[in-house]
């Protein structure tokens, strides 16, 4: 199970992958991050679109079939996924977070019950009407035995540790720490139009950016306010002012 992982052990993992990545294709990675190709030729990923069954409530974007070591995307949400320009790219990493932080390969083919029988073990990614972005871990089994075991893999939604680090391991994934600050000599992030015109470079959501440049140390924005600053300290220094 995962336990709080830090995002500079998340920050590390990623810049490790698209390493790998720049080694193998002879280039340094630029904007927009080649997320696919890092994916399919790094962790060994496939991807697909296919209809995702969903419960009333749910929307499901997304799913890693970790068996077949493969994401699929719920193409029931095409249209969502053309609306929102990052959406596609974001639920893509989130997934392979879940394969790269989450999943325990090493066990996928080993049960650790007698009869247990996993068909798929799929980690989804939904988004709710306040487009809170959940995951829910479905497994099947045959044996009434182990029905307590089965409510417990199935009972909802990954523990706010998992979501949290597949979160951060996606946005870092997509804007890794030093293109974020190489960015800072072109782009002033105090500036709306400015962050809209970096996020549409890297083709990110604007909130996945602004999130990500927050966690860095290189924007605050205060809690319930639009207006942009540096630093906290230098929204600090300025209130002070007035």
């Amino acid at each position: 199970m995962i336990t709080f992982i830090r995002t500079k052990v998340i920050d590390e993992l990623t810049a490790k992958r698209l390493r790998e990545y720049e080694a193998k294709v002879g280039c340094a990675v630029s904007l927009p991050v080649p997320v696919e190709k890092v994916i399919e030729q790094v962790l060994g990923l496939t991807f697909d679109w296919d209809t995702i069954e969903e419960r009333p409530g749910e929307q499901i974007l997304g799913g890693l079939i970790a068996e077949q070591r493969k994401i699929i995307l719920n193409e029931k949400h095409l249209d969502l996924f053309r609306e929102k320009p990052g959406l596609e790219r974001s639920t893509i990493g989130h997934e392979a977070g879940h394969w790269d932080v989450d999943i325990d390969r090493a066990r996928l083919l080993h049960p650790t019950l007698p009869g247990l029988e996993t068909h798929s073990q799929i980690v989804g990614r939904h988004a709710t009407k306040s487009d809170l972005m959940v995951e829910v871990l479905s497994r099947a089994m045959r044996d009434d035995r182990y029905l307590q075991v089965y409510k417990q893999l199935t009972e909802g939604q990954d523990s706010v540790e998992v979501r949290s680090a597949v979160d951060r391991y996606q946005s870092s994934l997509l804007m890794p720490e030093w293109l974020m600050r190489e960015v800072q000599d072109r782009y002033d992030f105090t500036k709306w139009p400015q962050l809209y015109a970096l996020a549409e470079e890297a083709q990110v959501s604007i909130s996945n950016l602004t999130v990500r440049l927050q966690r860095l140390g290189l924007l605050y924005i205060p809690k319930g306010s639009k207006k942009l600053y540096r630093s906290r300290d230098e929204h600090v220094g300025q209130s002070r002012l007035f």
